[in-house]
C-alpha cells in the first residue's frame, strides 16, 4: 500500500541494501539518499496517522459532550 509506513521502511532497506552493493559510488550516493527518503517518508505517514487519530478521538469527545447535552435537556 503507497500510504503503509511499514512499506516506506521495506523500500528504505531495500535502497539501503542496494547501496551496499553498489559498484560505483554515484550509485551508492544516489540509493542512499533515496533510503533517507523513504525513511523520511515513512515518518511523516506516522506523523499524519497520529494527528489524524488525535482529531478524530477529539470529534468523538465534541459528538459524547453534545449527546450527553442533548441527554441532559430531555430530562
Amino acid at each position: 500500500m503507497a500510504g503503509d509506513p511499514k512499506e516506506c521502511r521495506k523500500h528504505a532497506a531495500r535502497c539501503a541494501e542496494l547501496a551496499v552493493a553498489a559498484r560505483n559510488p554515484a550509485s551508492r550516493t544516489n540509493f542512499l539518499q533515496l533510503s533517507k527518503m523513504w525513511e523520511r517518508f515513512a515518518i511523516e505517514l506516522e506523523n499524519a496517522f497520529a494527528q489524524l487519530a488525535e482529531s478524530e478521538d477529539i470529534r468523538s469527545s465534541v459528538r459524547d459532550s453534545i449527546e450527553e447535552s442533548r441527554r441532559l435537556r430531555k430530562k
